[in-house]
Protein backbone atom coordinates (compact mmCIF):
# COMPACT_ATOMS: atom_id res chain seq x y z
CA UNK A 1 0.00 0.00 0.00
CA UNK A 2 1.31 3.42 -0.87
CA UNK A 3 0.47 6.96 -1.80
CA UNK A 4 2.31 9.76 -3.56
CA UNK A 5 3.88 7.15 -5.83
CA UNK A 6 6.42 5.84 -3.28
CA UNK A 7 7.09 2.22 -2.49
CA UNK A 8 7.22 1.09 1.14
CA UNK A 9 10.37 2.89 2.31
CA UNK A 10 13.65 1.05 2.33
CA UNK A 11 16.92 2.35 3.71
CA UNK A 12 18.42 4.93 1.40
CA UNK A 13 15.45 4.92 -1.00
CA UNK A 14 12.49 7.19 -1.79
CA UNK A 15 12.95 10.76 -0.54
CA UNK A 16 9.38 11.01 0.75
CA UNK A 17 9.92 13.42 3.62
CA UNK A 18 7.00 15.58 2.49
CA UNK A 19 4.67 12.85 1.28
CA UNK A 20 2.52 10.30 3.07
CA UNK A 21 3.40 6.60 2.92
CA UNK A 22 1.93 3.56 4.64
CA UNK A 23 3.58 2.47 7.86
CA UNK A 24 3.42 -0.13 10.61
CA UNK A 25 4.58 -0.39 14.22
CA UNK A 26 3.05 2.91 15.29
CA UNK A 27 4.04 3.70 18.86
CA UNK A 28 2.94 6.05 21.61
CA UNK A 29 5.46 8.58 22.90
CA UNK A 30 5.72 10.68 26.06
CA UNK A 31 7.69 13.44 27.69
CA UNK A 32 9.27 11.68 30.66
CA UNK A 33 12.72 10.16 30.64
CA UNK A 34 11.94 8.13 33.75
CA UNK A 35 9.58 8.09 36.73
CA UNK A 36 11.05 6.59 39.89
CA UNK A 37 10.82 7.84 43.46
CA UNK A 38 13.91 6.21 44.89
CA UNK A 39 16.03 9.27 45.48
CA UNK A 40 13.60 12.12 45.14
CA UNK A 41 13.96 12.80 41.41
CA UNK A 42 12.00 11.76 38.37
CA UNK A 43 15.10 10.00 37.08
CA UNK A 44 16.80 7.52 39.38
CA UNK A 45 20.32 7.55 37.97
CA UNK A 46 22.52 5.74 40.45
CA UNK A 47 25.63 3.63 40.22
CA UNK A 48 26.21 0.08 41.33
CA UNK A 49 29.63 -0.57 42.84
CA UNK A 50 29.73 -3.82 44.74
CA UNK A 51 26.92 -3.35 47.24
CA UNK A 52 26.92 0.44 46.96
CA UNK A 53 24.83 2.43 44.53
CA UNK A 54 26.29 5.91 44.47
CA UNK A 55 26.17 9.03 42.36
CA UNK A 56 28.91 10.25 40.03
CA UNK A 57 32.40 10.57 41.49
CA UNK A 58 32.48 13.19 44.21
CA UNK A 59 28.75 13.02 44.93
CA UNK A 60 27.60 13.11 48.55
CA UNK A 61 24.59 11.00 47.67
CA UNK A 62 24.72 7.23 47.70
CA UNK A 63 22.61 4.15 48.22
CA UNK A 64 24.01 1.02 49.79
CA UNK A 65 22.36 -2.39 49.74
CA UNK A 66 22.61 -3.61 53.31
CA UNK A 67 20.49 -6.73 53.49
CA UNK A 68 18.12 -8.81 51.43
CA UNK A 69 15.22 -10.72 52.93
CA UNK A 70 13.83 -13.61 50.94
CA UNK A 71 10.62 -14.75 52.53
CA UNK A 72 11.71 -15.80 56.06
CA UNK A 73 15.48 -15.68 55.61
CA UNK A 74 17.57 -12.51 55.91
CA UNK A 75 21.00 -12.33 54.27
CA UNK A 76 23.82 -9.83 54.35
CA UNK A 77 24.79 -8.76 50.83
CA UNK A 78 28.33 -9.14 49.55
CA UNK A 79 27.84 -7.91 45.98
CA UNK A 80 25.20 -7.23 43.34
CA UNK A 81 25.25 -6.84 39.58
CA UNK A 82 23.11 -6.89 36.45
CA UNK A 83 23.15 -9.32 33.54
CA UNK A 84 21.04 -7.60 30.90
CA UNK A 85 18.07 -6.51 32.99
CA UNK A 86 18.42 -9.37 35.47
CA UNK A 87 19.52 -8.37 38.99
CA UNK A 88 21.89 -10.78 40.73
CA UNK A 89 22.57 -10.54 44.46
CA UNK A 90 25.36 -12.52 46.15
CA UNK A 91 25.15 -12.95 49.91
CA UNK A 92 27.95 -13.28 52.44
CA UNK A 93 27.02 -16.96 52.65
CA UNK A 94 27.99 -17.21 48.94
CA UNK A 95 24.44 -17.82 47.72
CA UNK A 96 23.36 -15.97 44.59
CA UNK A 97 19.76 -15.03 43.86
CA UNK A 98 18.46 -13.60 40.59
CA UNK A 99 15.44 -13.30 38.33
CA UNK A 100 12.23 -14.76 39.67
CA UNK A 101 14.09 -15.97 42.78
CA UNK A 102 13.77 -12.36 43.95
CA UNK A 103 9.96 -12.53 44.03
CA UNK A 104 8.72 -11.15 47.36
CA UNK A 105 12.22 -10.04 48.39
CA UNK A 106 12.88 -6.97 50.54
CA UNK A 107 16.07 -5.09 49.79
CA UNK A 108 17.35 -2.83 52.56
CA UNK A 109 18.96 0.40 51.40
CA UNK A 110 20.91 2.95 53.40
CA UNK A 111 20.44 6.23 51.53
CA UNK A 112 22.46 9.39 52.03
CA UNK A 113 20.94 12.51 50.45
CA UNK A 114 22.59 15.92 50.86
CA UNK A 115 24.48 14.63 53.86
CA UNK A 116 21.38 13.27 55.66
CA UNK A 117 20.84 9.56 56.08
CA UNK A 118 17.37 8.13 55.47
CA UNK A 119 16.26 4.55 55.58
CA UNK A 120 14.53 3.31 52.45
CA UNK A 121 13.38 -0.19 51.71
CA UNK A 122 12.54 -1.49 48.25
CA UNK A 123 10.31 -4.53 48.18
CA UNK A 124 10.19 -6.75 45.11
CA UNK A 125 6.55 -7.77 44.77
CA UNK A 126 6.98 -9.72 41.58
CA UNK A 127 9.46 -10.44 38.79
CA UNK A 128 8.27 -11.61 35.38
CA UNK A 129 9.58 -11.63 31.80
CA UNK A 130 8.19 -9.06 29.38
CA UNK A 131 6.96 -11.98 27.29
CA UNK A 132 7.52 -15.75 27.46
CA UNK A 133 11.22 -16.46 27.02
CA UNK A 134 12.19 -12.76 26.96
CA UNK A 135 15.45 -11.64 28.59
CA UNK A 136 13.72 -8.37 29.57
CA UNK A 137 12.55 -8.68 33.18
CA UNK A 138 9.83 -6.52 34.71
CA UNK A 139 10.13 -5.71 38.42
CA UNK A 140 7.06 -4.74 40.43
CA UNK A 141 8.62 -2.63 43.20
CA UNK A 142 7.35 -0.83 46.27
CA UNK A 143 9.19 1.80 48.29
CA UNK A 144 9.07 2.57 51.99
CA UNK A 145 10.77 5.68 53.41
CA UNK A 146 11.60 5.56 57.12
CA UNK A 147 8.38 4.48 58.85
CA UNK A 148 5.98 5.77 56.20
CA UNK A 149 3.55 3.61 54.25
CA UNK A 150 4.58 1.53 51.25
CA UNK A 151 4.10 3.26 47.89
CA UNK A 152 4.90 2.23 44.31
CA UNK A 153 8.45 2.93 43.24
CA UNK A 154 7.22 3.64 39.69
CA UNK A 155 4.12 5.39 38.45
CA UNK A 156 2.94 6.01 34.90
CA UNK A 157 1.70 9.23 33.29
CA UNK A 158 -1.68 8.74 34.94
CA UNK A 159 -0.09 8.28 38.37
CA UNK A 160 -0.91 4.57 38.44
CA UNK A 161 1.61 1.96 39.70
CA UNK A 162 3.77 0.39 37.03
CA UNK A 163 6.82 -1.86 36.75
CA UNK A 164 10.51 -1.11 36.25
CA UNK A 165 13.23 -2.49 34.00
CA UNK A 166 16.72 -2.43 35.52
CA UNK A 167 19.38 -0.94 33.25
CA UNK A 168 23.14 -0.97 33.74
CA UNK A 169 23.60 2.68 32.74
CA UNK A 170 23.05 6.13 34.19
CA UNK A 171 21.34 9.11 32.53
CA UNK A 172 21.48 12.82 33.29
CA UNK A 173 17.94 13.81 34.24
CA UNK A 174 18.24 17.36 32.90
CA UNK A 175 19.92 16.71 29.54
CA UNK A 176 18.86 13.14 28.81
CA UNK A 177 22.50 12.25 28.14
CA UNK A 178 23.68 8.75 28.91
CA UNK A 179 26.69 9.24 31.14
CA UNK A 180 30.06 7.69 30.41
CA UNK A 181 29.90 3.99 31.18
CA UNK A 182 31.89 2.89 34.22
CA UNK A 183 30.69 -0.69 34.47
CA UNK A 184 28.84 0.04 37.72
CA UNK A 185 25.71 1.84 36.56
CA UNK A 186 22.14 1.05 37.57
CA UNK A 187 18.87 2.75 36.71
CA UNK A 188 15.37 1.66 37.72
CA UNK A 189 13.67 2.53 34.42
CA UNK A 190 9.91 2.87 34.85
CA UNK A 191 7.53 1.63 32.20
CA UNK A 192 5.58 4.34 30.37
CA UNK A 193 8.69 6.54 30.29
CA UNK A 194 11.36 6.75 27.60
CA UNK A 195 14.16 4.63 29.08
CA UNK A 196 11.98 1.56 29.57
CA UNK A 197 9.71 2.21 26.60
CA UNK A 198 12.66 1.99 24.21
CA UNK A 199 13.65 -1.37 25.70
CA UNK A 200 10.10 -2.62 25.20
CA UNK A 201 10.20 -1.44 21.59
CA UNK A 202 13.17 -3.79 21.13
CA UNK A 203 16.19 -1.52 21.63
CA UNK A 204 18.05 -3.30 24.41
CA UNK A 205 21.01 -1.20 25.59
CA UNK A 206 22.90 -4.27 26.82
CA UNK A 207 23.06 -5.54 23.21
CA UNK A 208 26.14 -3.85 21.65
CA UNK A 209 24.39 -3.68 18.27
CA UNK A 210 21.39 -1.85 19.77
CA UNK A 211 23.03 0.32 22.42
CA UNK A 212 23.18 3.51 20.34
CA UNK A 213 19.72 2.88 18.92
CA UNK A 214 18.36 2.79 22.46
CA UNK A 215 19.82 6.21 23.21
CA UNK A 216 18.54 7.57 19.89
CA UNK A 217 15.13 6.15 20.75
CA UNK A 218 15.03 8.04 24.07
CA UNK A 219 15.46 11.28 22.10
CA UNK A 220 12.75 10.26 19.61
CA UNK A 221 10.21 9.30 22.28
CA UNK A 222 10.44 12.71 23.95
CA UNK A 223 10.86 14.69 20.70
CA UNK A 224 14.14 15.95 22.15
CA UNK A 225 15.16 17.42 18.80
CA UNK A 226 18.18 19.35 20.03
CA UNK A 227 19.46 16.63 22.35
CA UNK A 228 19.33 19.10 25.25
CA UNK A 229 16.72 17.32 27.36
CA UNK A 230 13.84 19.58 26.25
CA UNK A 231 10.75 17.66 25.13
CA UNK A 232 8.54 18.92 22.30
CA UNK A 233 5.66 16.48 22.45
CA UNK A 234 2.74 15.45 24.66
CA UNK A 235 2.05 12.11 26.37
CA UNK A 236 0.02 9.74 24.26
CA UNK A 237 0.93 11.23 20.88
CA UNK A 238 1.13 8.51 18.24
CA UNK A 239 4.36 8.38 16.30
CA UNK A 240 5.63 6.01 13.66
CA UNK A 241 9.01 4.40 14.26
CA UNK A 242 11.24 2.81 11.64
CA UNK A 243 14.86 1.66 11.63
CA UNK A 244 17.27 -0.08 9.27
CA UNK A 245 18.00 -3.10 11.48
CA UNK A 246 14.50 -4.61 11.42
CA UNK A 247 13.48 -3.97 15.03
CA UNK A 248 10.72 -1.53 14.01
CA UNK A 249 9.23 -1.93 10.56
CA UNK A 250 6.33 -0.58 8.45
CA UNK A 251 2.64 -0.50 9.53
CA UNK A 252 0.28 -1.02 6.57
CA UNK A 253 -2.64 0.47 8.55
CA UNK A 254 -1.08 3.90 9.09
CA UNK A 255 0.16 6.69 6.88
CA UNK A 256 2.75 9.18 7.99
CA UNK A 257 5.01 11.97 6.88
CA UNK A 258 8.64 11.80 7.95
CA UNK A 259 9.24 13.99 10.97
CA UNK A 260 12.89 13.39 11.78
CA UNK A 261 15.76 10.94 11.92
CA UNK A 262 17.57 10.42 15.18
CA UNK A 263 20.97 9.74 16.64
CA UNK A 264 22.11 9.49 20.27
CA UNK A 265 22.44 13.28 20.54
CA UNK A 266 19.06 14.22 19.07
CA UNK A 267 17.61 14.72 15.61
CA UNK A 268 20.13 14.61 12.75
CA UNK A 269 17.51 15.94 10.33
CA UNK A 270 14.08 17.45 10.86
CA UNK A 271 11.15 18.41 8.66
CA UNK A 272 9.76 21.34 10.63
CA UNK A 273 6.33 21.25 8.98
CA UNK A 274 5.93 17.63 10.11
CA UNK A 275 6.75 18.03 13.81
CA UNK A 276 4.33 15.86 15.74
CA UNK A 277 2.66 18.79 17.55
CA UNK A 278 2.97 21.15 14.60
CA UNK A 279 5.78 23.57 13.77
CA UNK A 280 7.52 24.84 16.91
CA UNK A 281 10.46 27.02 17.80
CA UNK A 282 13.42 24.97 19.02
CA UNK A 283 16.80 25.99 20.37
CA UNK A 284 18.99 24.64 17.59
CA UNK A 285 19.31 24.49 13.81
CA UNK A 286 18.73 21.08 12.18
CA UNK A 287 18.84 20.39 8.42
CA UNK A 288 15.81 19.03 6.59
CA UNK A 289 15.62 15.32 5.87
CA UNK A 290 16.27 14.01 2.37
CA UNK A 291 16.15 10.35 1.37
CA UNK A 292 15.44 7.77 4.05
CA UNK A 293 18.42 7.53 6.42
CA UNK A 294 20.51 9.68 4.09
CA UNK A 295 21.40 11.97 7.01
CA UNK A 296 23.03 9.22 9.06
CA UNK A 297 20.17 8.73 11.51
CA UNK A 298 19.66 5.42 13.29
CA UNK A 299 15.87 5.66 13.72
CA UNK A 300 13.21 7.51 11.78
CA UNK A 301 10.05 9.04 13.27
CA UNK A 302 6.91 9.88 11.38
CA UNK A 303 3.88 12.04 12.10
CA UNK A 304 0.66 10.04 11.65
CA UNK A 305 -1.68 11.52 9.04
CA UNK A 306 -4.01 8.59 8.24
CA UNK A 307 -4.87 5.54 10.32
CA UNK A 308 -7.45 3.82 12.52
Amino acid sequence: MLSAGCDVPQAGECACSDEAVSVRETQMNGTRLNGTRLNGTRLNGTRLNGTRLNGPDGSLDYIEIEKIKLRKETYNVESSWLVGSNLHVKTTTKETFSGTQLDSAKIKFDLLEDGSSRKKTVKVLDVEPLSPGSDVLLYDLSLKVDEKEWEPLCVDNAGEPTQAILLADVWDASTGDRLTATGDGLTFACRDAALAKCVEWGYKPWDPDLRELHQACTRLVRADYCGDGVSHTAPGTLVHVLDQVGVQTVDPERQFVVEAEWGPDGAVCLNGANMRLGAQQIGCSIPACGGDFASGGLIQSGKIVVGP
